[in-house]
Parts: C-alpha cells; structure tokens; sequence
C-alpha cells in the first residue's frame, strides 16, 4: 500500500505496525517499550504520530491506504517531550559524573579512571585525547576543577585524578604513545596563530579531521605559557616536548619564530589559508597604576619567567617582594627562592581567597614568607628601588568573582626596605597585536561568538587567552577544540546551519539525525545529564578511604634546584586511588534511550516536581545490577521474561503511583534460576539494569561492538562483543540472526570465547611451568612419529581443511571429537510441530528453552508419545523422522561433514587441536587449554581468529576476527620445524 509519510509518498510492503515500519527504514521515532516485530506491551506514549489529523501511537496502529502521517510535526514533538518529562520526573541517577561537568574541557574522567584501575593506560590517554591534548603536562599543572566537583569530598577527600591522570600519561609517553589515525586530506588549510596550548589543541582536532594546519609561533619552540611560562620545577621542559610531539607528529607544519605583524599580515594569511585560529596568549602584563611602578628594578612576574625559561641572567637582589596570589605569582616566588634571595609574598585578600592557596603550603615549606591583606601603594627609591609602601587591607562583601572584596584600612600604612618588587597580577592579550588583526577588543579581549569562536572577521576564529582572558591551562585547550568542531562546519559551508540546530534541535530532529557529523557535533555540545540530589546521609554507609598523598621532595632540597618537585605515583598507588572512585555516572550513559531522547527533544527533568519513589539498590545477583530509581516502568523486561524467555522472573508490583517492577515479594534476584537474566540489560533502556563487570572498576564507556558468533555450545547463537581500543568488555545479543534479542547467559558471564594461554606450560611433577617458545618447538617435534591429530570442535571450518593437509605432509592420522548426527529442521520450525520429544539436558542448551516456549504458545505439546519431532543430542540416524540434533561442541556438525573418523585410536603421541578437558593414554600436546596434557601451546581467542563453523541445525555461519589474532592452522605451522 501507500501511504504519505512527512509529505512524500511512500510504498509499504506488508502489513505491521506503523512503528515496525519506521524503525526499519531508519525514519526517526522514539520508543521505549516496544520491541520490533512483537506486539506493545508497555505505553511509554513517546512513538506519537498524526494521522489523518490525529495524533495516535504509531506501535499499534496498522497504516491505510493513502494515509496521511506526520512523525514531525511541531505538537507532536511537543507532546513526546511532555511524555519524556514525566519519565524524567521519577528518574533518579546522574547521567555522568559530577567530575566530568567540573572539567572545563569535559573530560570522561569516570571513564579513564575506570580505564587505568584496570591497568589500560594506552586506553585511557586515547579516552582522554577525545576532549583534550597533553594530558602529561596536564597531571602536573592541571588546578583539577573535576576534583572540587568530586563526590567523595562529601565522605572524606577527593580522588587525587591529576596525579592518576600523571601516571597513566607518563607511561603513554614513556611506551609507544598512543596516536590517532589520520583521515584523508580535505584539501582544506588552516592557519593556527600562536602554539600555546589553545593554538595545540585546535591545531590537533582540526588534523583528526583531515584538514592541513600550520601554525605560526613567535618564539623558538612551541608550547607558550608551558614552555616559557612555567618552571621546571612544575613542569619540565623535555616532557612538555613529548607532550607536543604527539601533538605535531600527526603532520601538523611548524613555523616558529615567525611573528604575525612583522614576518607575514594577516591579510596574507586570509590569502593563503581557508580559515584562521588566533590564540595569542596573555603575554602583556597588567600594571599597577602606582608611584615609582617604573623604577630600575620592578619588574613583571610574566617578563621574569620568559627569561628564566629562556635561560637569560637576571639581576636579583637580597629581599624581593612579589605582589599577586595567583599560580605566576608563587611560579615566581619559588623561582626566586631558587635564585637565593629572600622572598615575601603580598596578597591583598586572606590566604583563603588566595587563587594559587594550593601551592602556599609548599611554598611556606621552601622558605617563601607571606604577608597577606596588604596591598602596595607606593613603590619608593631614586636611582633605583629602595623600599615599598604597603597599606593594610580588610574583606568587605563578594565582588563579582565570588570573593570578598578588599578594602584599605586608612592609616595602616608601613614600609619594607626590598631590592626588587616583582608584579604579578595577571596579564591580558597584546592589545597592539590585535589591533594589527584589525578586530575589535576590550580589556585584552576580542569580541567572538560564544558559540562558533567565529570573530567579527569572517573565518577567522579565536580561542585561549585572547577570548576568555587570563584562564587556565585546560580552560584553554578547551576553546580550542570546541572551536575545531565550528571551522570544520565553517569549511564545509554548514556553520550557519549548525548554529540553528544547536539552538533549536526538536525543531531539525530528522536533519541533525541524517547527517552523522551533525549528530556527532549536537551531543558533544548539547548532551543532557540528569542530577540527583545527593548530601551526606546518601553516603553514610560507603566506606571511608584515605586519600593517597603525594610525598613531595624534601623542602631543604627542592628549593635549591629545579628538579621536579612532586614525583609521579607508582602504579599501585595509581590503581588503589582509582578504586575510591564511587562511580557516580550512569554505566549506561552511552546507550541510554532516555538521555538520547532528552538531549534531542530538550526534556528537563524539574518541570514535573514532586514526590519521588526511592529504592534501594538491588546487588544481590553476582552478575547483575538494579536500581530501582532509574527505572521507567517500560515493562520490556517483564515482556522478555515472561513473554519471550517464560522463565517468568519479574512482573509489575503494585498499582499506580508506587507501581515498580520487581521479582515476587521475598525473591531477591540471587535466588531466581534463568539462563536469560543478562537480556534485561540489553532492553532496558535507562540503565536501570546493568552489568557487574569483571573489572578492578567498571566504567562508562562507549564501545564499538562486533558481531561474530557464541561459541558456548553446537546452537551457534550470533552475538555482540564490545570492546574499548580491543578491550573487550562485554556481550549483547545480535540482532540479524535467529536468535535475534535472545543470548544465553553462558557467553555473557563465561566469557569461554576470551580465555587465552600466553605462554607454552609444561607439565613438571604435575605443575605447569612456563618455557619458551623454542623449546616448546622442540617439544613438539620430537613427538611426530606415531602422532595421532586430534581436532575438537573448538576449530573453524578453514582451520581443519588446512590442518588436515599438515596432517598428510606429516603422514599422521587425523580424527576429530564429534557426535554424529545432523539435523533434518531449522530451529524456527519448531513451532510447526504439534507433539515434540524432548531427549536431552534443556540445562546445557539454554536457547532451547525460548523455542519450546514459543512452540507451547502456538498449542504445541511436549510428549514421549506419537510425537512428529524429536530433539536429542544423541546420535540419531532415523532420516524419516524431523529431528534437531543438538551439539555441545561448536562445530561437531562442521567435523561432521569433513568425513574424518571420530574413533581415536591408540598412540604414543597426540596432538590435540583446540580447548579441552580430555586425558589421553600418550603423551599430549595440546593447541590450547587441556589439564591433562603434558605439553600445553598457546592458542588465539576466539575473537581473535577468523572463519566458519556450522551449527547444530547445519547452517554456515561466519565467526569474525575482532582482536588481532592468528589461525590455529597459523600458529601450529609456527610450531613445526
């Protein structure tokens, strides 16, 4: 029939749901509680549609000829986000972790903490580098905004994630740092000016993204404020240089000492380059409008560290004086310390408001004196300077920074004899350099658009110093990506279309979903995060765990050199801290339907206030998590379970308000019996069902996923590995296969298809000890006469031909560990039979269990008697009869139909291909894990080969490499000589 769907007609090929036809020709329809291909059982009310000026649920609606339907239309939207609101209202969970929003560049800190509790380090640099660059500088001089905002501050202290950041970013730099691939050239060229961390961080993503990028830097090396800024003592100059080269290396042109202004315009840059980053830095200081500010010396704290870091003598007195709080200020007191003069910080507020109260005390330690509420207001001497003028101050009322503001104490004035006043009060943009950009500035700012970095200039774009002001590291390196992802859509010509949908998305859903960079540049810069209230008797039963502290080298010592002042943790250090970690965000968060929903519709989760039901957490199971609070009463996992499964594990308790879903009263989820409680965390939703990982910590990660093919038993169900950078972290059903929507749990929580033996282990006083791979070469080749090769059905299809050829090479016998026997059905035929026998353990072949069921709903009976189908995993040859023949081994079937024999004879030697638990009367090697052999060769994963197999009901399926692996047939030809 057809229909006009959104204005354009369109051709339906059979009759199903209007909602079943939508999700399958990829038209944009929220759902929650619908599965495709089964009729509604829940009513979340998010698939509204108009038809025919109605506006109706299109999962139960089958469409008319010449129906009119609309899924877009603007009170239909509005209608979906009210329905989205009201799951938001009873929604109790944190999308992400509050550290996350605390980090100016939004970095997954929940997520690389997880990461490097696990000992992934390489992972979580990678995570890392997808908000922000030189995560190694970072753990040094990073103030850690996402610790302020850390949960555990409410238990006890903060994780330590700078220095856990450290570790893992040393260790990437130390270890064939991670770098990313580079697409193709866009032919696209862009100008980066100025290589601090800004001009770094855009130069960086805009290359992720293809296009050519040079950048101009005035000085001799790049890094800015790192480089010239920063003492070694914080920060050393060798590191900042690995730090940048993962940076550079990605072919990225360089052309220091090349001043915009003097050594090209910017004019020839708009001639030269399609866009243009400015990221000049705060290199001018502000000065002190007070007598004698210009007497031989005074100086400014950002001139004196330039020169410190470029090496230059500077003339220090006996007592200097530093005016200003701020991290410049103490990098310059320290310094001075260094130098050997005596050193006397001035700070006009308490040591409370001071910006730069982190390094007070290490500075207290080194021998820096403080005098705080004071403030100069004359700088005395004649030929040079003498002494300086302080006045008293007191705090009155919070100015518009939040702090209280100072105020002069009149007549509290005194003097101190110094050599050297050093100011260091901040800094702003060269105001000269700008005005030779020809843009327009205030106050050491350009004006840009908030949104797009895009200046009064077209093309040219701004980022770090020059559009926030004096601001921090990460602050920077922020601007400077989120500014890549507009001069991207800028080139492409879509810049003004992206500024529309980021400010109105509900009304351009279907365009921002149609376009994947679209879609990628909305949730990076729109995601929605639902908040929990949270205080301290929501925390009263976690436990208490001391913060780990950073051991600082001894004050007498460090004060004397620049050596690096706080050592890097160890990793066991590292790993004990990341476990405090409370995992505050959503394990979900990447897969979450609510959220995604919320994020496109712009759903808050305050416009229904009131009271809210609160559960607690269910933990019970050892392989499952529900809460309770995040649910949304779908009811896809009553449907799976009762409808689906028929194990029948959970229904909904209650009536109205206080309605939960919940197993029967007294039944906690560690005593129900399933074989299919994994699958409710494939359809939930929400995260209201999650999995407890197998991890020093799990983390929410989003992950690639890889179909290939269960290797648990002979019913060859497809599933999904996911994985993070080859990591795999779990398993999902497939969903373009028989089994679609259904995985045992075997694979979930086994996990067979990822044991793996690293080494070669010989068998010693009945240990295993590992030896090498040249000796187990040997090994193997001294026990070729009279060899009997033994192939189980842990081999692929491709492994046994080829195996089978090295096997007449050798002039051995060949046989395989099979039963015999092949099925005459298909399993989705099961349900035609009427009267079935069942012959064998339902508990070793879990899937059977939904096949019967759905067989049972369509009147099917399970008998001995007069049946038309039998089920068995014994041999069974009667052709006459349907049969499904059922196969603990993988690929029996496949072995099978080779024609090998599957009677073992007696022999002196075995070679055993493939995993198992069998003892032979010979000496055994075995191609994978056996604890009865004598000689044991390491084997790939299951993941980490490549070919086929056939199940149990004689169908060719395709097992696909997902991790970087060899071929048994590969790696036992490595092992003969």
């Amino acid at each position: 029939m057809k229909i006009k769907l959104n204005g354009k007609e369109t051709e339906l090929q059979k009759k199903e749901p209007l909602f079943d036809f939508l999700r399958k020709t990829d038209q944009h329809i929220p759902g929650m509680c619908k599965h495709v291909g089964n009729d509604p059982f829940g009513s979340c009310r998010l698939c509204l549609v108009e038809v025919n000026n109605k506006i109706i649920p299109s999962c139960s609606y089958y469409p008319n000829e010449n129906d009119t339907v609309n899924t877009l239309k603007e009170d239909v939207i509005d209608i979906r986000k009210s329905g989205l609101e009201l799951m938001l209202s009873n929604h109790i969970g944190d999308c992400i972790g509050p550290c996350q929003v605390g980090c100016p560049a939004g970095g997954d800190v929940q997520g690389y903490l997880a990461l490097i509790a696990n000992g992934h380090y390489h992972e979580a640099v990678k995570l890392m580098k997808e908000k922000y660059i030189l995560p190694a500088v970072l753990g040094r001089i990073c103030p850690a905004f996402c610790e302020m905002e850390c949960r555990r501050n409410i238990v006890d202290e903060p994780l330590a994630i700078r220095q856990i950041k450290r570790f893992a970013a040393d260790y990437d730099l130390e270890n064939n740092p991670w770098m990313p691939e580079i697409p193709p050239s866009t032919g696209k060229k862009i100008a980066v000016v100025g290589g601090g961390p800004a001009g770094l961080s855009n130069a960086f993503y805009l290359r992720l993204m293809g296009h050519d990028i040079t950048i101009y830097e005035s000085m001799p090396e790049l890094g800015g404020v790192l480089r010239y800024g920063v003492p070694e003592y914080r920060l050393p100059k060798k590191l900042v240089a690995k730090d940048i080269a993962t940076v550079i290396n990605t072919g990225i042109s360089v052309k220091n000492n090349c001043t915009i202004g003097v050594d090209v315009t910017l004019d020839q840059l708009k001639q030269d380059y399609d866009a243009i980053f400015l990221s000049i830095g705060a290199w001018k200081s502000r000065l002190m409008k007070i007598e004698g500010n210009n007497l031989p010396g005074v100086m400014q704290g950002i001139n004196f560290l330039k020169k410190l870091n470029l090496g230059e003598k500077i003339d220090i007195g006996k007592e200097v004086v530093v005016v200003g709080g701020g991290h410049s200020a103490m990098d310059v007191a320290r310094s001075v310390k260094r130098m050997g003069s005596n050193v006397t910080v001035v700070y006009r507020r308490s040591s409370e408001e001071m910006p730069a109260k982190d390094e007070l005390e290490e500075g207290e330690e080194e021998g820096v004196n403080f005098i705080f509420l004071a403030n100069p207001v004359k700088i005395i001497g004649k030929e040079k300077i003498e002494s300086i003028e302080l006045i008293k101050m007191k705090l009155g009322e919070p100015d518009e920074s939040g702090r209280r503001r100072p105020i002069p104490i009149e007549g509290s004035n005194y003097t101190i004899n110094i050599d050297n006043c050093i100011l260091s009060i901040g800094q702003i943009s060269d105001e000269d350099i700008i005005q030779k950009f020809g843009l327009e500035y205030k106050w050491g700012k350009i004006n840009y658009n908030p949104l797009t970095f895009e200046t009064d200039s077209p093309g040219v774009f701004g980022g770090g110093d020059l559009v926030l002001g004096t601001s921090s590291v990460i602050e920077c390196i922020a601007t400077g990506r989120k500014a890549a992802d507009m001069m991207d859509k800028y080139l492409n010509g879509s810049l003004e279309k992206t500024i529309t949908l980021l400010t109105h998305p509900n009304r351009h859903i279907e365009e921002i979903l149609s376009d994947s960079k679209l879609r990628n540049i909305f949730f990076r810069n729109s995601q929605y995060n639902h908040w929990k209230d949270v205080d301290e008797e929501d925390y009263k039963d976690v436990e208490k765990l001391e913060r780990m502290k950073v051991n600082l080298r001894d004050p007498k010592e460090r004060n004397r050199d620049y050596n690096e002042v706080e050592p890097t943790f160890n990793e066991n250090q590292v790993v004990n801290e990341a476990k405090r970690c409370m995992t505050c965000g959503c394990l979900d968060a990447f897969e979450c339907k609510l959220r995604d929903y919320s994020t496109i519709y712009q759903a808050k989760q305050d416009t229904y206030k009131g009271e809210v039901n609160k559960s607690e957490i269910d933990d019970s199971h050892p392989n499952i998590h529900y809460d309770k609070n995040k649910c949304i009463l779908c009811g896809r996992c009553v449907e799976l379970t009762n409808e689906l499964t028929g194990e029948g594990l959970i229904y909904f308790q209650n009536r109205g308000f206080t309605t939960e879903i919940s197993t029967p009263p007294e039944v906690s989820f560690n005593k129900v019996n399933s074989h299919f409680i994994g699958n409710f965390v494939d359809v939930c939703p929400t995260g209201a069902f999650s999995e407890n990982l197998k991890f020093n910590k799990p983390g929410p990660w989003e992950l690639e996923e890889h179909t290939t093919i269960c290797n648990e038993c002979g019913f060859g169900c497809q599933m999904k590995v996911k994985t993070y950078m080859n990591v795999p972290i779990t398993v999902t059903s497939g969903d373009e296969f028989w089994n679609r929507e259904l995985l045992c749990d075997n694979p979930r929580f086994n996990r067979k298809w990822e044991h793996k033996i690293k080494k070669p282990l010989l068998k010693q006083n009945d240990k295993f000890l590992e030896i090498t791979d040249e000796e187990a070469k040997n090994i193997l080749n001294e026990h070729l006469e009279n060899l009997v090769i033994v192939l189980t059905p842990d081999i692929l299809n491709e492994e046994a031909s080829k195996i089978i050829e090295i096997g007449k090479g050798l002039n051995v016998e060949i046989v395989g560990l099979y039963k015999k026997g092949i099925s005459n059905i298909k399993y989705t035929e099961i349900k035609n039979f009427k009267r079935i026998k069942v012959d064998c353990d339902g508990d070793k072949y879990p899937m059977l269990k939904p096949l019967l069921f759905a067989a049972k709903k369509t009147g099917s009976i399970i008998t001995n008697e007069n049946y038309d189908l039998v089920i068995t995993e014994k041999p069974f040859n009667n052709n006459n009869i349907p049969s499904l023949i059922l196969h603990e081994g993988i690929n029996e079937v496949g072995l099978l139909k080779l024609g090998i024999s599957n009677e073992i004879p007696k022999s002196s030697n075995y070679l055993i291909i493939g995993d198992i638990d069998k003892k032979f009367d010979g000496f055994t090697i075995n191609l994978g894990k056996n604890e009865h052999a004598d000689l044991i060769l390491p084997k790939s994963s299951w993941i980490e080969r490549d070919g086929t197999i056939y199940n149990s009901e004689e169908t060719k399926m395709k097992v696909n490499r997902i991790n970087l692996g060899k071929n048994l047939d590969e790696i036992l030809i490595s092992y003969l000589k």
